[in-house]
């Protein structure tokens, strides 16, 4: 009886020690659920795997596809993180030049975080936005007649005359132009000149308008008269013809979606530099001594007009204002500042306290009339006046009707 006690005890012992040694699998199973990879104490987790395989180009993807792949990638990343940890036991991320590294590397990952939570986060392009730039830019997306012909062609015309009757006697296009044809380039291949669009590049003929008002009207299977262009002379046989097409709106607003709001966030990123601006009160020291350098009105003039960038011409157009504010300048600049702000900025509260101030300041200057008639028109509908130009004729449409 003792010695089955014994034998009994043993295999308890036994199956505890299966079943702790299970227990323990389990547990082991369970610890690396959802984990690829464990390198000095820290977990590479699935899904940090799989974005930083997202972030590689389709061609460096293709190096780790497959199970392998895989192992071979998660491998990658051990091999980063041993390097990332020796590197800072060896305290090279105190090293000065690493650390202004990392500065300028923060910096650009907090610009970047910026422009997208701030400048681009509440853009949205409406349907009716995307049709309205549609309509308004239709040739944009207008395709045209896409040709496929072949030629025989020679400098003398009365050799077309008589090709083209021949033709229509019954002969064979293909065997003329193989035999006849003046141009060797395309002979060899029965007169060949491949795909085409008017008034596009066509082989052996180039660039032609002559030669495409010519054939654009001819069909499928239509054979041309004698054609008389800049090389000489040829008889046009059509193949295939697709006619001219517009691209479905549907298929162009993607395009036009991301095209506007690249727009509106360069608006806005001018927008909000400008708010930045005032501000953080900047100085440009390198900007102050130009200006500095300059002596007369007419030089800051000069420079505010060959200026591209916005806000650089109003800083140059507002020291004019204060350093020369009697100058018949003066009130010019002003106006201009108010311009810009208008129809280049779209920033109508500061182009409002500008134009206010002009007014205030040169109620007898001869922009004063172009000035309350902006006040009058900020919040109206009208085109993008691209030049001062542009408004004055439409001051002078309005006075005509």
């Amino acid at each position: 009886m003792r010695g089955k006690v014994i034998r009994w005890s043993l295999v308890l012992l036994l199956c505890g020690a299966v079943v702790s040694s299970c227990s323990k699998k389990e547990e082991g199973l369970k610890v690396n659920q959802d984990f690829s990879a464990r390198v000095l104490g820290r977990k590479i987790s699935d899904k940090e795997v799989d974005e930083r395989f997202n972030q590689l180009t389709p061609a460096q993807q293709k190096d780790y596809k497959g199970r392998e792949g895989r192992a071979n990638f998660v491998d990658r990343l051990i091999d980063e993180e041993m390097l990332y940890v020796e590197a800072k036991n060896l305290n090279l991320h105190r090293d000065k030049k690493v650390m202004e590294e990392l500065r300028l590397a923060e910096k650009t990952v907090l610009i970047g975080a910026y422009y997208n939570n701030v400048i681009t986060k509440s853009i949205e392009i409406s349907d009716k936005e995307a049709e309205q730039y549609y309509e308004n830019h239709l040739d944009t997306y207008s395709r045209p007649a896409i040709l496929k012909a072949q030629h025989i062609f020679s400098q003398d015309s009365l050799k077309c005359v008589r090709w083209k009757r021949r033709i229509e006697s019954g002969e064979n296009f293909d065997k003329i132009a193989k035999e006849e044809s003046e141009d060797k380039t395309t002979s060899p291949n029965s007169g060949d000149l491949g795909f085409f669009n008017i008034p596009g590049f066509i082989n052996f003929v180039g660039t032609s308008e002559r030669f495409g008002d010519q054939i654009k009207d001819l069909e499928a299977g239509e054979i041309s008269d004698v054609v008389d262009f800049e090389k000489g002379y040829s008889i046009v046989k059509v193949n295939r013809k697709q006619p001219a097409s517009v691209l479905p709106f549907e298929d162009a607003k993607p395009e036009i979606v991301n095209l506007l709001q690249s727009r509106k966030s360069q608006d806005n990123l001018k927008s909000k530099l400008q708010e930045l601006k005032n501000k953080f009160k900047p100085e440009n020291y390198v900007r102050e001594k130009i200006i500095s350098a300059t002596r007369s009105p007419e030089e800051l003039w000069e420079i505010a007009q060959a200026e591209d960038a916005a806000y650089t011409r109003i800083q140059y157009y507002r020291n004019l204002v204060n350093r020369y504010p009697d100058h018949q300048y003066a009130a010019q600049a002003l106006f201009m500042i108010g311009f810009v702000y208008a129809e280049e900025l779209q920033d109508l509260v500061s182009a409002r306290r500008t134009f206010d101030e002009l007014l205030n300041k040169y109620p007898n200057s001869e922009v004063v009339e172009s000035a309350r008639w902006m006040i009058d028109n900020l919040y109206k509908s009208h085109p993008k006046f691209e030049s001062v130009d542009d408004m004055k004729q439409m001051m002078d449409d309005e006075d005509k009707e």
